[in-house]
């Protein structure tokens, strides 16, 4: 199983978030522990992937080594990217 670390920048995204839509996004990462590739993406161009969840993306990074999924970024779908 995979630990999970949330970077600052995704913490203070979740925050201004309504609560109800913060545990959802929450409730999906944690969900992806046991086997985050089935529902990971990788990005183009880069050593990232990204989550969908809803209309939020998550940008993750994987160190296998160490079994760890690292949340560098969430935002909105529309300028998660930018």
């Amino acid at each position: 199983m995979y630990s999970i670390q949330i970077e600052k920048n995704a913490e203070d995204f979740l925050k201004k978030l309504q609560r109800k839509d913060a545990e959802v996004i929450l409730n999906k990462i944690y969900s992806i522990r046991e086997n985050p590739f089935r529902y990971l993406k990788r990005l183009q161009g880069e050593k990232l992937w990204r989550l969908r969840v809803g209309d939020y993306r998550a940008i993750i990074d994987v160190i296998i080594s160490l079994n760890k999924i690292i949340v560098i970024r969430i935002g909105h779908r529309k300028n998660i990217y930018d």
